[in-house]
């Protein structure tokens, strides 16, 4: 049987439910490590986001793609980094500090948001992410800004029109922003140089619309039960839903 060499797993749907890592998709993770196939990250999220989660470290993950593709690291060692044109950020920035809109804005190393907004940290408290500290968004424009996060429509149509920026949503209504012709797929490129592997030797599994790129460039592709119909259309194969060992069912497919 042909099977990948190395796996990229979303986050959000795919390996965690409601912020929470179910033990049967532990036990897919573990079944992938034992049978010498490497495993990756390939996250919408931050590092900060994740890394103080114990599962992370122990299951000992090859690499990261953060922040849809535009921040790839493996131990300390960056890989890929892509920062939003300055120009972009400046514009986003001044735009949501005289509305005032809520966007958080994620650096290499921390993240912090516009405002704070009790409707918006309740739903990423669900999703298990932390709350950003809130500073003035004028502090971007002069960083290196490699993902920007909104929810709501408000922000939408004044970001898209932006050229130097790609908008992607990992849930409804929630959007993040990294630079044009930036996705996971293409934070995925560089990490298979690094491990001198070909796209038809790696496998994709995912859930959501910043999944498709990956999905579709990877030689295995894997959707969750719980996927959009439009991320489905994309994979090889369709699992089950996240809660329902969706996980180990498609790592059993994809592996034997």
């Amino acid at each position: 049987m042909n099977i990948p060499k190395a796996i990229f797993f979303d986050i959000d749907g795919t390996l965690l439910s409601k912020g929470k890592l179910l033990e049967s998709a532990r036990e897919a993770l573990q079944y992938a490590k034992d049978k010498g196939v490497l495993i990756f990250i390939a996250t919408g999220r931050h590092r900060n986001e994740f890394e103080q989660m114990p599962w992370i470290h122990d299951l000992s993950f090859d690499g990261f793609v953060t922040m849809n593709g535009a921040y790839c690291y493996v131990g300390e060692n960056i890989i890929f980094k892509n920062p939003i044109s300055k120009d972009a950020v400046r514009k986003v920035a001044e735009y949501v500090a005289s509305n005032p809109l809520f966007c958080m804005f994620c650096e290499a190393d921390g993240t912090y948001a516009s405002l704070s907004d009790p409707m918006i940290e309740a739903a990423q408290l669900s999703y298990g992410l932390t709350i950003p500290p809130v500073r003035d968004p004028m502090v971007s424009a002069g960083a290196d800004i490699y993902q920007m996060v909104f929810v709501g429509s408000a922000l939408y149509d004044y970001i898209r029109e932006l050229p130097s920026c790609n908008i992607t949503s990992w849930a409804e209504s929630c959007y993040d922003v990294v630079p044009a012709g930036i996705d996971k797929w293409a934070g995925i490129l560089p990490m298979l140089e690094h491990f001198g592997l070909n796209p038809g030797e790696v496998a994709a599994v995912g859930d959501g619309q910043n999944d498709i790129e990956m999905l579709t460039g990877a030689g295995f592709s894997v959707a969750m039960g719980n996927a959009p119909d439009d991320v489905k259309a994309c994979a090889g194969f369709v699992t089950g839903h996240v809660d329902d060992d969706g996980l180990l069912k498609a790592v059993r497919h994809l592996l034997g």
